[in-house]
């Protein structure tokens, strides 16, 4: 069995009402369903997190991207020009 720490939190009547009916019904504690809820909440948050990095690392390479492109094109557009000012010379 886990250790458990004794702490105190507040709800409103109605999250007390909301989370006594559910642990009723799942026949488990008021105690459980909220460590269950927290447990649930923390899990999220951390995936969350992954989530948005993961996010934002696929738009930092979709950017990537189109600067590669844009630098590709302004290269080739400089050859070009240089091709040009070469052949006026002769």
């Amino acid at each position: 069995m886990n250790t458990k720490v004794m702490t105190s939190i507040y709800l409103t009547p109605l999250q007390k009402r909301a989370v006594a009916h559910r642990a009723r019904q799942r026949q488990t504690t008021v105690s459980e369903e909220i460590r269950t809820a927290l447990d649930k909440h923390l899990k999220d948050a951390d995936n969350g997190d992954e989530m948005q990095l993961s996010l934002l690392a696929g738009e930092a390479n979709k950017a990537m991207d189109r600067m590669i492109r844009k630098l590709d094109d302004a290269h080739v557009a400089l050859a070009d020009l240089r091709r040009s000012l070469s052949q006026k010379k002769r």
